[in-house]
Parts: structure tokens; sequence; C-alpha cells
């Protein structure tokens, strides 16, 4: 009830379209929720982010849900997650995507979900990873354990911006490193980025993963940039 009467003086804002939400709990509105472009790639066992990831990686399945354009209401939102610090972005964004993963069959058995880890110097400038809060809620609908700790950013890279696709690649050999790697012999994990531009990252954390004993590899990213 409190809640109800603040939000009638101060309105919480959409993230993406910055008009004021119909809940004030929400961070994305309605609106951007049903505009925002789908790529349904969960159900294609051939897709552009599996595509991405052939001959750099092993993967059981791999998928975006949104597609990535510049100027459009995922790279908003996307923006207020990674450099505003709204971080309940994050949490709908793992939302929506863990009840769609929870009706796939194929993404049935998933032990744990590990977000992307950032070098410990850039957490301590930005203060969070921005995948955090992706991955801690795409786990607690799965019913799956969300593991952030056991996966060190041993390396720190530079910025993949204006790197070429070979110089992206080069950027990220060895960056990641599995504590006690005998945990997840036999497991399924669910790798979980914000945005995948050319999987270079992405697909150095899961050949540390391929490394382990009958390890089975997913990933996830919330969107694809095309």
């Amino acid at each position: 009830m409190l809640k109800e009467i603040i939000s009638l003086f101060y309105p919480q804002n959409c993230a993406g379209c910055k008009k004021p939400v119909h809940k004030s709990e929400w961070a994305i509105c309605l609106t951007c929720r049903i505009k925002m472009p789908q790529t349904k790639y969960l159900k294609s066992e051939e897709n552009p982010v599996k595509q991405l990831l052939l001959g750099k990686c092993d993967v059981e399945h791999a998928f975006s849900f949104y597609n990535y354009q510049k100027g459009q209401r995922v790279q908003d939102l996307m923006y207020a997650l990674k450099y505003q610090g709204v971080t309940q972005v994050g949490d709908e964004f793992g939302q929506i995507i863990g009840q769609h993963i929870k009706k796939e069959k194929r993404y049935s058995n998933i032990d744990f979900v590990i977000p992307l880890p950032l070098h410990i110097s850039k957490q301590r400038i930005r203060g969070y990873n921005q995948c955090d809060s992706i991955a801690r809620n795409i786990a607690a609908i799965i019913s799956a354990t969300y593991a952030p700790k056991f996966v060190k950013r041993i390396r720190a890279t530079e910025s993949q911006t204006k790197k070429s696709h070979f110089e992206r690649h080069q950027n990220s050999v060895q960056i990641f490193k599995i504590k006690k790697p005998v945990k997840f012999e036999g497991k399924s994990v669910l790798l979980v980025d914000d945005v995948i531009t050319t999987g270079s990252t992405l697909a150095s954390l899961a050949q540390e993963f391929n490394s382990v004993d009958k390890c089975k590899v997913f990933i996830v990213t919330v969107a694809i940039a095309t």
C-alpha cells in the first residue's frame, strides 16, 4: 500500500522508453516488453549464436533471446543495466528468459547457472557485474544453482569495441579459471552474458568447462548484436 501511494507522487519510469510504468516495481514497461525483437533461437538447433561459437568451443546449445540494434530499445535497456546501475533491468531480463527456458526440454537438467565474470579491476570501477542479476533470476526460475563464485577472470582484457574478429579472439584467450573443477564433473552448466558480438569471450569461458570431465555446456545471452 505504501509503495502504491509513493508511486502516485514519484512514479517510476521505464528504463527503456522513460515513460511511467504500470507497476511501480517494474523497470521495463509492458510496451517495451512486447516491442523488443525476440530471436526465436531458443527452439532452433542451428542459429547465429551457435555459429559464432562453432570451432571455438563445444556447446550443447546456445541462443540469444533478443536482437540488439543501435538506437533501439534493447540497447537503451542494456545501457541502463550496464552503466547506470539499474540492475532491476537484469532481474527482469532474467525472469523473462528463465520462464521461456523452463518450458524447453533440452534445458530441463541444468545444474548450475554461471554469469560471465568481470575482472576484479573492472568490477571495482563499476561496482557490480551486470550479468549477475540476469543469471541469478534465471537460476531461481529453472531451479538450478546460481554459482557466481566458481569462475575467476584471471586477466583483464582491453575493450573489444574497435577490434577485428581475429583481434577479439586473441584478446580472449585463456582469461578464465574454474575454481574446484571437480564440482562440475558430469554436470550441466548454463553460461550467461548480456550481449554476444563475436562470441570470443564466451567461447573462452566455455573452453574451460570443456576441459572438465563430462561437463555439458549451454549458453544464453540476453541479446545478439545484429
